[in-house]
């Protein structure tokens, strides 16, 4: 019985591990693909400042669509490359603030973190990446596990551990229970033998009498 309901739970926890490690390398690969350029017009980032509080937490992971500037509206949450400053070259996503356009038609923003006591330096149309259009709930979940290194292979390690442990306890079942076919056929054998010699003792009795 506790065999049985053994192995139900531990195929249940091993899809759902191996879902988790799934997840989490297409997380981690979807992101490397992001920074290089976009999928279908779509990115994945994950917050990794708290400037955005509380609308965006450090680990959430956003979804970035490529749009056309003038679907961008102030208090759009936007994602850009930082050119100036101690942001050069991050990729920062903060809240548009004022839209500037010029007389060729260029469009300029005025962004800012939520958070944030002071706004960003003007961030032009070229470092804009998207807009955010989506949070997700339970990649967000994931994100914030794995915003340290010291969590993230808690968050390797511990289902790995999981799912070694239970092969272990797999092979052990499967070596007892071979164990126990050994002891049934021994058995059988054994009873099959005392067979014989009672037929053969039998058959010399028969021949006795018949002397």
């Amino acid at each position: 019985m506790f065999k049985k309901i053994f192995n139900k739970i531990s195929i249940i926890v091993e899809w759902i591990i191996t879902l988790l490690l799934i997840l989490l390398i297409v997380l981690t690969a979807f992101q490397r693909f992001s920074n290089q350029g976009s999928f279908f017009g779509y990115r994945i980032y994950t917050v990794a400042s708290g400037s955005m509080i509380p609308t965006y937490d450090i680990g959430d992971t956003l979804l970035i669509k490529e749009m056309s500037f003038t679907n961008l509206k102030v208090g759009d949450a936007v994602t850009y490359i930082g050119e100036s400053g101690g942001i050069d070259g991050k990729i920062i996503t903060h809240q548009i603030q004022q839209i500037d356009i010029d007389e060729n038609g260029s469009y300029s923003f005025h962004t800012k973190g939520i958070a944030n006591n002071i706004e960003d330096p003007i961030v032009s149309e070229d470092q804009v990446i998207g807009k955010v259009i989506h949070k997700f709930f339970f990649l967000s979940i994931i994100g914030k596990l794995t915003t340290n290194m010291v969590t993230l292979l808690l968050f390797i390690t511990v289902p790995l551990a999981i799912l070694i442990a239970i092969e272990i306890i797999k092979l052990v079942y499967k070596k007892d229970d071979s164990l126990d076919e050994e002891q049934i056929e021994d058995k059988v054998d054994t009873e099959d033998k005392k067979d014989d010699i009672i037929l053969n003792d039998s058959s010399v009795v028969n021949l006795t009498k018949e002397d």
